[in-house]
Formats: structure tokens, C-alpha cells, sequence
């Protein structure tokens, strides 16, 4: 080899930010000192190498033969039968580095062998982050490659390095990949008469990423599914109408549609009618249950990211987030507190009482030293004051001009501030209140809550682990049994008319309140949200082969606002209050409970001293009663 092979296999890692090298040897002509020298070439230069020999590959005592995902074991792809197949203790980490392997004269047995269980559907070793080297002294050596078993996916990194030493050193590098198993060896030529690190450093920059060149899929159809959630109210995947109902899958329809028309590739697409969730046995159902048994390679629309589902899918790319929230118009200020008590400020109150006073004293003072006499006594004073404050008028006509100067400036007075009064009262009862603030408030709040019914509603309820939501869960929603849930449009209808709150998607919500509530309606809605949902993302199977082709695609689509266009398009924003005030507002028993208390305070006194009076009145009578009735026993 010299110099020139391994100064070259060191720039090429190097170029592709690799420090840990798994060395492959299968091939027993290659010299011991020979392959010394390059395994203290590249320890030189700070690699870690591993080196991996045939009898290491062929030795079964260590090997791990658990799968990764144990909750949904993917169905096995390679044979094994004892000539061309068998059983390696070949493991790959699932690691984020980056891993160089290099194979050594790939046309063995033994490394035809390695490529095929690298290759195998349950293991998928042909990924991004892993650049695999094969090297070879014959460029016909590539046609073993077109084997069906050695699937080189479009995410793979691996390039076949062609040298020849036999006069002067010199190299090609291929880049090789099939769009599907079933399908012929694509070849890509990176760079040819190589002769030092420097050329190949060269060919990779101007070569540039190797997925970009593997675009076109050429028309693959690919498993994949949709949930319509409700098919009972479901049109179509296009309607406008009702684009509250299926968001998430309407709007994610356009991406995959995008994708698909970028990557010239179509779907078999199941309809569902659930996300899928786990189940007490174990298993899933709806969309999860169809990944589990490995029924499809992906979904058309993006679902939440949770931990029990990592187990079963891998994410590719993020789209959207939902929010779901607690939707309620806040209560009426008559609701929650005293609106008689509001008009006026403290210190206008006791102004108020101080007039009242003033005026009562200065009439009783009159009434004393007054030359003329009135047709009242001096606690009649006191009515005229409190009549005077509510607007009923007096009964005596005062006939002395100082007598009826009080009575003229305190009317005067009392209009005023019955007017102010009034004033304010109208104002507030149109007025809604900032008494819930928190999900604490809504608690302690007289607002029944109801649910959106979705799956994921409950199962988000449940496994909180606030204790503020679990107290309201348990307070107000788990007492209630199935009938909290509901239909958004039953739900937003009886928030818009009542004391009610109601837990919802938010775009679904604010959809049915543009198209349902009035102006007036639309101010005083308040949203608090119980839990944090994840983020949406779209799921492949374990091991899909086209991930990270399908990630750079929709990265792409976000980078150029196709994403931002869907979401305007689909998912409603939150109404703007345009009115500032409600409008006409009809007075009920809660807003008179004030009013009515007050005249029942008055009537159970006035009966009280009915009694009173009747007591003392008739006291004699009542003695001689008691009397009699105790001497007759």
C-alpha cells in the first residue's frame, strides 16, 4: 500500500468528522504487518480503531441477539442457512457520532455475509451516521453489491474506493446506493485518478452531500395511514368548512403530498379512526397498534411525540404543535362579587355617610331653634335624609325658606350621586370579571367544566403530575363520569351561554367562536392550559431506510414556508374582541341577590318588632293565658 492508501483513508474520515473507526478484516491475504502499519497509521493520527476480524464475526459466545425494541420485535429479514447466510455477532451501537467501518477486499464470503446482515431489515447498519469504506482492487468487484439481500438505502453513506498500486498509485471513489431493494445499483462516480489526501479532500467538497443526489425514488409505493377521528362528520381531506374537525391530519396532508411529489413517490394510504395508545395487555391500538405489528413504513400526518411511542417509531421531523386549553368566558362581575358596593371608592362612601349626618343634624337643628313649627317629629329627619339619598322624596312640606334651602341642596346633592350610582351600576353588570386568573381560581370557581372528547384528553388528565391539575381533574371532571365529554360544538355552545368551561383543542375552539358567537360574545374569553402538549412530529417504523431522506425534505418545506402556509390555511387564530364592551345585558336573580337580600333583611325585622309590639300590647293578656292554662292542669 505504502504511504498514499492510508494517508487517504485518514483524509477521508477526516473530511467527514469521523474519530472512531471499526476495521473490518475478512479476507485472509492481507498481511499481519500490513494491516499493523494501518492500524498504527490511523492511532497517529487520534483514531480509535476497532479491529474486527473473521473469527471475531463468526464467534457466537458474546453475541446479543435481544432486539432494541423490545415491545415490537421487527420481523426477521435474514436467512440463515450455513453457506451464504449465518449468524454474526456483528453490533452496531445506536449511537449519535459519528462511526467510520472499513472493509477490507469485500468480495469474500465472509464480507458478502457481513453486507447481507448489515442489510437486514431488522437491522438497517446502512445509515446516515455511519460511512462505510469498502475497498477493492477490481472494479468489477461492484456488481456483488447488485445482490437483492444488500439493500444500500438512499440514507446510507457508503462509497466503494477502487485503487490500483501495481505501477503508480492511483484511485476512484463510487458512490453507491439502490432506491430499493428490488431495484439495480445506482453508481455514482465521486472522483477518479486519486493519488494523494489531498485529491480526495477535494472530490468530497465538490462532491458535496450524497443524499442530495438520491431525490427520485422512481414511483416506490410506500404503507402508509391517516386518522379521521370523526367519520361520521368527515367530507374530505380538502374541506374548508369544517376545518376544525381532523386538523391535524388535513394539515399535514399538503407536506406529505409535497413530499411525495419531491421524492416521485406514492402511498397505499389505511384510514384509522385513533392515534393508537397503549392497552393493559400491552399492546396498542388505532394508528401505534399498526406500526407495532410493522403494517407500515410511515404516517401521513404527524402525531405527539411520547416516550412509550419512541419505543415503537422513530420521529423524523417536527410539523406543528396543539394546544389544548381550557376555554371559559370569565363569569360576570355580579357573579362573584357585590356590584352596589363598586360604584363608589371607600372614601366616597364615607363622604356619602358624613352628608348624611350633616343633613340630619342640621334639620334637627332647624326644627329646634326654628321660629316656625313643622308638622314632624325629629326622627323624621332621618327619613328625610334616607329619601333623599333614594330619590323617594319627602312626605312634610316644609313651609320656612331655611327649612326648604336644606331640603333643595340636599335633593340636589342626592341627584348627583344617584346618578353617578346608576351610571356605574349599568357599566358593571356589561362588565366580566378577572376573578380566574389560574387553573387554581377555575377550581374554586361556580364554573361547571366539561372535555373535548378526545383519547388523548383523558390519558393527559391522568398522568399529570401537578397537583393544581389533578385537583381539578378529580374535582370537577373524574367526578362526572363519561358525561364531561362532549363535542366541541355541544361544549363552546353551552360555554357561550352559560357558566361553563371547557377543555379543547384551541384551533377547534376559536374556529366554532368566529363562526358561532357574536361580537360581544368574543370579549372576556380566557383560555388556561392544564398540561403541556408535545410537539407534533411524523412517525416512521423502526429502521426505516428512507428517514433521513423524508428529514431533509420537510426541513426544507419549513425553511420555505410551506408549513407557515398550511397553519394559516388551517388552523384558526384566536378571534380579537372588536366591540370592547358587551352589549345588552338581561338582569337575573344573580345579580338582584343583593336587592332581594337586603328587602328580606327588612321584612324578618319588620316582623320581628311586629312581634314585639304585639307582645307588649297584649302582655296583660297573655299573662292571665298562662295563668289560667297552668292552673287548669
Amino acid at each position: 500500500w505504502g504511504n498514499q492508501l492510508p494517508e487517504m483513508l485518514v483524509a477521508y474520515y477526516r473530511q467527514h468528522g469521523v474519530h472512531s473507526l471499526m476495521l473490518v478484516v475478512c479476507h485472509a491475504d492481507i498481511a499481519a504487518a500490513q494491516l499493523q502499519a494501518l492500524v498504527q497509521h490511523f492511532a497517529a493520527h487520534s483514531f480509535y480503531v476497532q479491529v474486527i476480524t473473521e473469527r471475531c464475526l463468526n464467534d457466537l459466545r458474546h453475541a446479543d441477539n435481544e432486539t432494541d425494541t423490545p415491545e415490537a420485535p421487527p420481523p426477521r429479514s435474514f436467512p440463515e442457512d450455513d453457506e451464504t447466510h449465518w449468524q454474526l455477532s456483528f453490533k452496531l451501537p445506536a449511537l449519535a457520532n459519528k462511526l467510520g467501518i472499513l472493509l477490507l477486499q469485500f468480495t469474500s464470503p465472509c464480507a458478502l455475509n457481513l453486507l447481507r446482515w448489515s442489510a437486514a431489515s431488522e437491522r438497517n447498519y446502512f445509515t446516515t451516521n455511519r460511512y462505510w469504506l469498502l475497498l477493492s482492487q477490481h472494479l468489477p468487484d461492484v456488481e456483488l453489491l447488485e445482490d437483492a439481500e444488500i439493500f444500500i438505502p438512499p440514507d446510507s453513506e457508503l462509497k466503494v474506493l477502487w485503487y490500483n498500486d501495481t505501477q503508480q498509485f492511483t484511485a476512484s471513489l463510487l458512490d453507491v446506493y439502490k432506491v430499493a431493494a428490488w431495484k439495480p445499483l445506482k453508481r455514482r462516480l465521486v472522483a477518479h485518478n486519486l493519488r494523494t489526501a489531498r485529491h480526495i479532500v477535494h472530490a468530497l467538497r465538490h462532491y458535496g452531500s450524497a443524499i442530495s443526489y438520491r431525490q427520485n425514488l422512481e414511483g416506490i409505493v410506500f404503507n402508509t395511514a391517516i386518522v379521521i377521528a370523526f367519520p361520521d362528520l368527515f367530507i374530505d381531506i380538502e374541506d374548508m368548512s369544517l376545518r376544525h374537525i381532523d386538523t391535524i391530519s388535513k394539515v399535514n396532508h399538503r407536506l406529505m403530498l409535497e413530499l411525495a411529489n419531491r421524492l416521485n413517490m406514492s402511498y397505499n394510504t389505511y384510514q384509522t379512526v385513533n392515534y393508537g395508545w397503549r392497552q393493559p395487555n400491552g399492546s396498542f391500538d388505532g394508528l401505534m397498534g399498526r406500526f407495532q405489528r410493522y403494517e407500515l413504513d410511515f404516517a401521513q400526518l404527524a402525531i405527539f411525540m411520547r416516550l412509550d411511542r419512541i419505543a415503537l417509531v422513530d420521529f423524523v421531523a417536527e410539523t406543528y404543535r396543539v394546544r389544548a386549553g381550557i376555554m371559559f368566558r370569565q363569569p360576570p362581575l355580579s357573579a362573584v362579587a357585590n356590584i352596589f358596593s363598586m360604584p363608589f371608592q371607600l372614601d366616597v362612601w364615607i363622604s356619602i355617610l358624613v352628608l348624611l349626618i350633616i343633613t340630619i343634624v342640621v334639620m334637627m337643628l332647624e326644627m329646634i331653634f326654628s321660629p316656625h313649627t313643622h308638622p314632624m317629629s325629629y326622627l323624621d329627619s332621618l327619613n328625610f335624609a334616607w329619601g333623599a339619598m333614594c330619590q323617594q322624596g319627602f312626605y312634610v312640606d316644609v313651609r320656612n325658606r331655611s327649612g326648604r334651602i336644606i331640603v333643595f341642596t340636599t335633593f340636589v346633592a342626592a341627584v348627583f350621586l344617584f346618578t353617578s350610582f346608576s351610571a356605574n351600576i349599568v357599566a358593571l353588570l356589561q362588565s366580566p370579571s378577572d376573578a380566574i386568573r389560574s387553573l387554581g381560581d377555575l377550581g374554586q370557581s361556580p364554573l361547571e367544566i366539561g372535555v373535548q372528547d378526545t383519547q388523548y384528553n383523558k390519558i393527559y388528565f391522568t398522568e399529570s403530575t401537578d397537583p393544581v391539575t389533578k385537583s381539578l381533574y378529580h374535582k370537577k371532571i373524574a367526578i362526572k363520569g363519561d358525561h364531561v365529554y362532549m363535542r366541541p360544538t355541544t361544549g363552546m355552545e353551552k360555554m357561550r351561554t352559560g357558566l361553563f368551561a371547557y377543555q379543547v383543542e384551541l384551533q377547534a375552539g376559536y374556529q366554532i367562536v368566529s363562526d358561532t358567537f357574536s361580537e360581544p360574545e368574543k370579549c372576556g374569553l380566557m383560555e388556561l392550559e392544564p398540561f403541556q402538549l408535545p410537539m407534533l412530529a411524523i412517525p416512521t417504523r423502526k429502521n426505516f431506510p428512507y428517514k433521513e431522506l423524508f428529514r431533509r425534505q420537510l426541513r426544507w418545506q419549513r425553511e420555505v414556508s410551506l408549513v407557515n402556509r398550511e397553519d394559516r390555511k388551517w388552523i384558526p387564530q384566536k378571534p380579537k374582541c372588536e366591540s370592547g364592551v358587551g352589549g345588552f345585558v338581561s338582569i337575573g336573580l344573580t345579580e338582584c341577590r343583593y336587592a332581594f337580600g337586603i328587602f328580606g333583611c327588612g321584612a324578618g325585622l319588620s316582623f320581628l318588632l311586629f312581634l314585639i309590639e304585639f307582645v307588649c300590647k297584649h302582655s296583660n293578656a297573655i299573662i292571665r293565658f298562662i295563668q289560667g292554662y297552668t292552673l287548669h292542669r
